[in-house]
């Protein structure tokens, strides 16, 4: 998908997540945190309140790359009633779980309060008791009333950022809520034109006092409504704010709104131009359609642009697909053929932009240009138009593999050729596209982060996030809002999925890696270490168990 002008504001976006660690590679699109190597190793001293921890907190990293914690919320994905409404929980359906009350419910490394935490729930999220039982979980400890032991490991301090009563109002008011993390898209996702935040359904009078612009905006929403079918130019002489906008009524009926409190709301009341917004659903009151936000804020849904969906997602190698693979980005490609003067000619076919196809190994080059042979028959495609990848003859990996243990886990990313390889040892298993930072690789002596570089070298995953607000550091209006399956892997740098482009293989992001949804969900499950069922967030630390080398070079 083309960036649109608003989206503009996002390529100064520093991102950031509540990882321990900090965040923040500055985004056209956003990036991620780290723990225990988590480029910070500690969040900010636990000392405050509860719920200021749980709004935010701050990494290590350089001033400029600091930002306000991320948001952040998993949960196992809420199993749907017929009519769409998610029916209660208990404990005796679910076994005895402990059950998230606020964006951050902090997993402590023993039953004591900690700056080095291990992991954490999030909005809608739960976890597995150890013991099986809510008398065998509840364990002595300091800091807190009742501490309870989770699994697989880890203690959660239950008050108010946490309970084991799955009937609690907040827990049952937040289920229907919790992230899809079932999917690529945890939430669905929308550009903001400028959109106010409400903490309840607001009165037509708290409308006027927020959007200036009210009885103008609502009198061109109705007129597009009225016109139906009209082609972007025409929405565009309306109002060029109402392109791309969603302006179908919802169709169902307000819900009952909680009243909730700062530790699920963050402090927030608009968010600007450009800036995203992940929502869980839609519904229609006082005249107009509004969204529930992932941290359940509402929203008019006249404000907003669903971003498409992109469906690209690399290729998983086996079933017959092997290295080299060729890819091809921003625009389609030619198929070649020799012809019958057995020179090369354009067969009126061509390779979709971001298809793939194996090539044999074989070139030949007429006229100073290469032709790679394919493994379509007979057909060979031109190597300037070709994304080539071929197979490391190296692993960056330290010592011999125990052969009784699984196999090491790396990923080799080159920068300007836009694309990434996973390997088990020596073995390919997966290869794409990525989006790696606007400006290419470092400059000497300035950091990857000025210059929206990706920085190269030898690096490990240190902290898994399901999902993340990134937030910049310049603006606190600028944010990217639950961004998905983040891995941090060097101070404010992570692998990360993009919503909000369809543009791989391309230089686009601020310095992170960005992977496509269905890409980066795929990649959060299969690096090491794996995120225990129910954490939203994890820190890499040594009781994490081995961790994925990232290698990343031109």
């Amino acid at each position: 998908m083309a960036s649109s002008p608003t989206s503009l504001l996002l390529a100064a976006l520093t991102c950031a997540i509540a990882s321990g660690g900090a965040a923040a590679c500055s985004e056209e699109s956003p990036a991620a945190a780290a723990p225990a190597s988590l480029e910070a190793d500690v969040p900010r001293a636990p000392a405050e309140s509860d719920a200021r921890r749980a709004a935010t907190v701050e990494a290590d990293a350089p001033r400029a790359a600091i930002v306000e914690a991320a948001h952040v919320a998993n949960a196992p994905a809420p199993v749907q009633a017929e009519d769409g409404a998610t029916p209660p929980a208990s404990a005796a359906q679910e076994g005895a779980r402990i059950y998230s009350k606020a964006r951050f419910a902090w997993i402590n490394p023993g039953p004591y309060r900690t700056r080095g935490w291990s992991g954490y729930l999030g909005l809608g999220g739960s976890v597995a008791l150890r013991g099986g039982s809510v008398e065998a979980a509840r364990t002595p400890g300091e800091g807190c009333d009742a501490w309870y032991a989770v699994e697989p490991r880890g203690y959660i301090c239950a008050g108010a950022s946490a309970t084991v009563d799955p009937n609690d109002p907040v827990v049952a008011a937040l289920r229907p809520h919790a992230p899809k993390i079932d999917s690529p898209w945890p939430y669905d996702y929308a550009e903001s034109t400028g959109a106010p935040r409400y903490p309840r359904l607001p009165s037509a009078k708290e409308q006027r006092r927020s959007e200036w612009d009210l009885e103008a905006h609502l009198a061109s929403v109705a007129k597009v409504r009225a016109a139906e079918g009209l082609s972007d130019e025409a929405v565009r002489e309306i109002d060029e704010a109402l392109v791309g906008v969603d302006l179908k009524p919802a169709g169902v009926a307000a819900p009952a709104l909680f009243p909730f409190g700062d530790l699920v709301r963050e402090a927030r009341d608009r968010i600007v131009n450009g800036s995203t917004v992940a929502f869980t659903r839609a519904f229609d009151a006082q005249d107009r359609t509004w969204v529930v936000t992932s941290d359940q804020a509402y929203m008019p849904k006249d404000r907003l642009k669903p971003y498409p969906r992109s469906s690209f997602e690399g290729v998983w190698l086996k079933d017959g697909r092997s290295l080299p693979l060729a890819f091809f980005r921003k625009t389609d490609r030619p198929k070649y053929q020799r012809g019958a003067g057995g020179r090369f000619e354009p067969t009126g076919a061509s390779f979709a932009r971001l298809a793939s196809v194996g090539l044999t190994g074989r070139a030949e080059v007429e006229d100073s240009e290469r032709f790679l042979e394919t493994q379509e028959p007979g057909v060979y495609v031109l190597a300037d138009d070709a994304v080539v990848v071929e197979a490391a003859k190296r692993a960056p990996l330290e010592g011999d593999n125990d052969p009784s243990s699984p196999p090491r886990k790396w990923i080799e990313i080159s920068v300007l050729g836009g694309w990434f390889v996973a390997y088990e040892e020596l073995t390919p298993v997966f290869a794409t596209l990525i989006s790696p930072g606007r400006g290419g690789v470092p400059q000497k002596g300035i950091p990857a982060i000025e210059t929206a570089a990706t920085p190269t070298g030898r690096f490990r995953i240190d902290g898994k996030f399901v999902t993340a607000t990134m937030v910049s550091s310049s603006n606190d209006n600028i944010v990217h809002s639950e961004v998905q399956f983040v891995q941090n892997f060097h101070g404010p740098h992570a692998l990360h999925g993009a919503y909000w482009h369809d543009a791989w293989g391309e230089l686009k992001s601020g310095g992170c890696v960005n992977l496509s949804p269905i890409d980066a969900k795929q990649m959060f499950a299969w690096t090491d270490p794996p995120v225990p069922e129910g954490w939203h967030g994890l820190r890499a630390s040594r009781d994490a168990g081995r961790s994925t080398v990232v290698l990343i070079h031109r």
